[in-house]
């Protein structure tokens, strides 16, 4: 998909998210994924499908090291850069595949994967398991089910299990996103493992 295609489906969900009203939800995300991920602070965490970057400052001043967010819209990178506090980067890809980033030792992706295919899903969870040390953990977010659309893509929990298996990461925990923001039943939080 073309970069002016994602500029114009992302500003509208970039904008949402800098709501004063929706800093207790991030915070909460930030916590689930900090307490998951157990990286030391040391190391590089990666925020795929990064957006504005509200999640992954959020994620960088609850963890203390350094976040590094991806994402494939220009505007969305710029708006980004522009906001960018602390130990945190970003930068733009193809919107296909994952940039190589150094001592990646844990990634975390929020309202991405429902805007890509299987094959595209594939792709970044292999990228990312490639690039991760081993034992580190991915946290990402997926809809299961009530999206539509031609940007939505829910799947069953077991497409979802079988996509990170089949990229070399274990599920290891599947919370309902109720349970971590309170939000909706309509999305899981996926912990995975890289295996050896």
């Amino acid at each position: 998909m073309t970069d002016s295609f994602w500029d114009g489906e992302a500003t509208p969900a970039g904008v949402f998210n800098v709501a004063d009203d929706y800093q207790r939800y991030t915070d909460r995300q930030a916590t689930f994924i900090v307490d998951r991920i157990r990286a030391d602070f040391a190391d590089v965490i990666l925020d795929l499908g990064c957006g504005i970057g509200r999640l992954t400052m959020a994620v960088a001043d609850q963890y203390g090291g350094e976040v590094v967010g991806v994402d494939s819209s220009p505007v969305m990178i710029r708006e980004a850069t522009a906001r960018r506090t602390g130990r945190v980067s970003f930068r733009l890809n193809d919107g296909e595949t994952l940039p190589p980033v150094e001592g990646l030792s844990g990634m975390f992706s929020v309202l991405m994967f429902q805007h890509v295919d299987d094959m595209t899903a594939a792709t970044y969870l292999g990228d990312v398991a490639w690039q991760l040390w081993r034992w580190s953990y991915t946290v990402s977010q997926w809809v299961t089910r009530g999206a539509s659309g031609p940007l939505a893509y829910p799947r069953s929990r077991k497409r979802i299990r079988e996509l990170h298996e089949d990229a070399g990461l274990t599920v290891v925990e599947v919370v309902n996103d109720r349970d971590v923001t309170g939000y909706v039943d309509e999305w899981v939080w996926v912990v995975a493992q890289k295996r050896l």
